[in-house]
């Protein structure tokens, strides 16, 4: 997403993110010194305007095996039969502690980054299919949620809907987020920008070039609509 976007003034991004990543990795501190050094060590970090995170969305691939689940006997009607949802808020807390352990690196005494705002977004909406990711250094990865809609034997005609109910409880624990921790954004006008794509189609479809990554006109409408978001907190 940070390629397309596009800003008034000369703007400098400071990229630290790769591919895969998930908010819960990016919280470990002591794998994560990049971060440390970046926002509040006295010798090396700068005062940045405006700190980025884009978090959660890997976080709910990693567990969808987890939060999905097969039915008990004589249950399986109805959609939330096939969520775990003790497993939902265990990912509910784990994704806050680690937006919040970030917060408190910034709130660190002597960082010079305590008044900087944190920005993150709310992810569009993806269909579970089978639609592989492939990357140059990573080789290729996933589907995910097709693999645990399939795993669970959880009924075709039920996966859009699931989907979408499992990225709504991720919307509302990011957003809830702002709540908790002083100077939060959160750009949650994202949702259903993108051309959906269509259920058992395995490539490109709509606006989405795999099960969870868009296509690059995909990220470019995404970042039509960070952009703004971002200046008006850069030069409000």
């Amino acid at each position: 997403m940070l390629f397309p976007l596009t800003f008034a003034e000369p703007t400098i991004l400071y990229n630290l993110a790769f591919p895969g990543d998930t908010i819960i990795e990016m919280s470990d501190m002591a794998k994560n010194p990049d971060l440390i050094k970046n926002i509040c060590d006295p010798n090396f970090a700068v005062k940045w305007d405006l700190i980025f995170l884009s978090g959660g969305g890997n976080d709910l691939m990693n567990r969808a095996d987890k939060v999905l689940c097969r039915p008990s006997d004589g249950a399986g009607q109805q959609m939330l039969d096939y969520v775990n949802h003790i497993e939902l808020s265990l990912l509910k807390s784990d994704i806050q502690k680690a937006y919040s352990a970030i917060a408190r690196l910034r709130q660190q005494s002597g960082s010079k980054n305590q008044e900087t705002p944190i920005v993150t977004h709310i992810y569009d909406y993806p269909t579970p299919r089978n639609a592989s990711a492939k990357f140059l250094t990573f080789g290729i990865a996933g589907p995910w949620l097709h693999k645990a809609f399939k795993a669970h034997e959880i009924p075709e005609p039920l996966w859009i809907s699931l989907s979408d109910y499992l990225y709504e409880f991720l919307a509302e624990t990011i957003i809830d987020l702002k709540n908790q921790i002083p100077n939060f954004h959160v750009i949650s006008n994202t949702r259903e920008t993108l051309i959906r794509a269509k259920l058992r189609e395995t490539g490109e479809s709509g606006d989405w070039e795999n099960e969870i990554h868009p296509t690059t006109k995909g990220y470019e409408k995404l970042s039509g609509i960070v952009s703004p978001e971002l200046y008006h907190l850069l030069y409000p």
